[in-house]
């Protein structure tokens, strides 16, 4: 009996590791611009200029961080541009450092998203072996850090309530019947406000119907597996009905 070895990945598809991080970098970009569309149109074009200058600030961290990593762990001894450029072209830091900057508010102020892309592009993911070895979400790990750290340090960009905002100061993170849910709706703007996007929060946490229609774009492309959205939202569902 003879024995075929392969290297992994042993389970292959048509679609390529850059394709499919290129159509996940579209998908978040056209939730960015939502969010900016709202920030412009509802506050202004001072908070469309913040949320663009934390957006750089990540990325430039990002291409910093990890060009100063490929330069560090290079084994030739004469450093090449074709070497850092294709070492960023596969490490796909940008993809972290567009989601970080979407899970903050946009309150944050610039010095604390360096901070927290550095600890994810670093820590999160360039330590372990970079991209496919990380054992920590690096945009999660990002966030944990600005959570932790750099909540109280937010700037007066916008200081209207968010939904999460509310749950946490009225209803100390326990809403528990239905005259609350009504209170936090009604304070969010109601139903439409909140399926719309149409208030405050996190860059991304935005209009639902967008980024429901994203996600269905992404799940078609194959770029990512409906069963694990499906399993988490029903997830929540049928914890939160009990």
């Amino acid at each position: 009996m003879k024995f075929v070895f392969n290297v992994s990945p042993n389970l292959r598809q048509k679609q390529s590791t850059k394709s499919i991080m290129f159509e996940l970098m579209i998908g978040l970009l056209v939730v960015f611009g939502f969010s900016l569309v709202y920030y412009g149109s509802t506050y202004g074009s001072s908070y469309v200029t913040q949320a663009l200058l934390l957006m750089a600030v990540s990325l430039v961290t990002t291409v910093v961080a990890e060009s100063a990593f490929a330069y560090v762990t290079h084994k030739k001894n004469k450093f090449d541009f074709k070497y850092l450029t294709k070492f960023l072209s596969g490490s796909f830091g940008w993809i972290t450092a567009i989601i970080l900057t979407m899970m903050c508010p946009i309150s944050i102020p610039p010095y604390a998203l360096i901070i927290a892309t550095f600890f994810a592009i670093f820590f999160g993911k360039l330590v372990f072996g970079v991209f496919g070895n990380n054992i920590f979400n690096p945009a999660a790990l990002g966030r944990a850090v600005m959570f932790a750290t750099f909540m109280g340090a937010a700037t007066d960009v916008i200081t209207v309530a968010t939904p999460t905002g509310i749950i946490a100061t009225n209803y100390n993170w326990l809403v528990n019947d239905a005259r609350m849910v009504g209170e936090m709706i009604n304070a969010a703007g109601g139903m439409k406000a909140l399926a719309l996007g149409w208030y405050p929060g996190a860059i991304g946490e935005t209009s639902a119907i967008v980024i429901l229609l994203v996600g269905a774009f992404l799940v078609y492309r194959k770029v990512i597996d409906w069963r694990v959205p499906a399993v988490y939202l029903g997830g929540i569902a049928v914890l939160t009905s009990i």
